[in-house]
């Protein structure tokens, strides 16, 4: 910031920092630090980063596979929520999620799966965690 114009700065920087952000934005990233801390705190311990983005897939798919020739009309709806994705076709979107799925590694997947989680809604993310950890440790238990 000290290469910018002082007028620059101070009339349309400053000003915007002390803007109060919208509650549902703010719950959101609340929501999906705290949240993903908790999911990754147990798949990381318990499986890892590629059965976690399995899942992810799994569940944005509605579907028991996640690893189909074919994405779910759902699916293709969460990854159009991304800016990049927002007007492009839905056999784009196809494409280039299959096109990426396959031959990456351990890294790729926490990213994928970081990037994923934060196109789901709070309650598409309490509804994963509640279908793929509490009700899968309840299974477990039993």
């Amino acid at each position: 910031m000290r290469y910018l114009p002082y007028y620059v700065v101070h009339r349309c920087i400053i000003p915007y920092t002390y803007e109060l952000q919208p509650k549902q934005l703010l719950m959101d990233i609340r929501s999906f630090r705290v949240d993903y801390s908790l999911v990754e705190n147990i798949y990381y311990t318990m499986y890892n980063s590629s059965i976690l983005f399995t899942d992810l897939a799994q569940y944005c798919n509605g579907t028991g596979a996640a690893y189909v020739d074919d994405i779910s009309p759902k699916y293709i709806k969460i990854l159009r929520r991304h800016a990049a994705l927002k007007n492009k076709t839905d056999e784009y979107i196809q494409t280039l999620e299959l096109h990426n799925r396959f031959g990456v590694g351990p890294r790729a997947y926490a990213r994928r799966s970081r990037i994923i989680w934060g196109l789901l809604t709070t309650a598409e993310r309490t509804e994963f965690i509640n279908r793929y950890i509490l009700e899968d440790d309840a299974f477990l238990e039993n």
